[in-house]
């Protein structure tokens, strides 16, 4: 059995992370399965569940949503890429490319 970790923007209800899903995206918050398909034109059926008023959803998702977001980690510093000394060579026209090897253009 899960635990409850969302709440359905429009029911209002507790649900497991298994049993919502996000129709509008993830900005616009989680549904419920029943609430979702609601959305989407299948008539409801009975959850057994009493509806709650919009106020009380909202008051629920206000007590979801932590009160600060968390404060940004700095973004670590990628070090420079080392240039092998034969590239720089190379770079700077000091060594002929054909006398590297590698592929040979003559069969």
């Amino acid at each position: 059995m899960s635990i409850a970790e969302q709440v359905c923007r429009r029911c209002g209800h507790d649900f497991c992370t298994d049993c919502v899903v996000y129709p509008f995206g993830v900005a616009k918050g989680a549904m419920c399965i029943a609430c979702a398909l609601e959305a989407g034109g299948v008539s409801r059926q009975n959850t057994g569940r009493p509806r709650l008023s919009r106020r009380q959803v909202r008051e629920r998702l206000a007590h979801e949503q932590p009160a600060a977001p968390p404060p940004e980690a700095p973004e670590p510093t990628t070090p420079e890429p080392a240039i092998d000394e034969l590239d720089e060579a190379w770079l700077q026209g000091e060594v002929d490319p054909e006398t590297l090897g590698g592929w040979s253009h003559r069969f």
